[in-house]
């Protein structure tokens, strides 16, 4: 099982639980309260609060911290996003669940494709 699963099998929704494994295994410092609105798909099944967790870690990384400098994130982030597009056929949470797809699937695979990404 991996780290971030088991983070929202201790309670945290699945955007935390993504930042949480992020800061742990990156030591990096994301406030996890950043990533609390958007665990079940933003509170309203949109998009998939795992996915959203994964592209603030992504632009912790990749991101950029003046608008002089070119967004070097958005080829990391077309990359995520296409994996699992190609793979679930949707970001939207609501629509995971109606597939299937459980809370610790996506998790584990966005947290994977995450780090393929960077």
């Amino acid at each position: 099982m991996s780290k971030a699963v088991e983070f929202h099998k201790k309670g945290f929704n699945c955007a935390e639980s993504i930042i949480k494994t992020f800061n742990e295994e990156k030591n990096a410092n994301i406030p996890v309260s950043i990533a609390s609105p958007f665990g079940s798909g933003m509170s309203v099944g949109a998009t998939c609060g795992a996915i959203s967790g994964a592209l603030m870690a992504l632009g912790f990384i990749k991101g950029r911290e003046t608008s002089d400098t070119q967004n070097e994130s958005r080829k990391n982030a077309r990359v995520f996003m296409t994996k699992l597009k190609e793979k679930y056929g949707t970001f939207e949470c609501v629509e995971l669940k109606r597939k299937g797809v459980s809370c610790d699937e996506i998790i584990a695979y966005a947290y994977d494709t995450l780090t393929e990404s960077i």
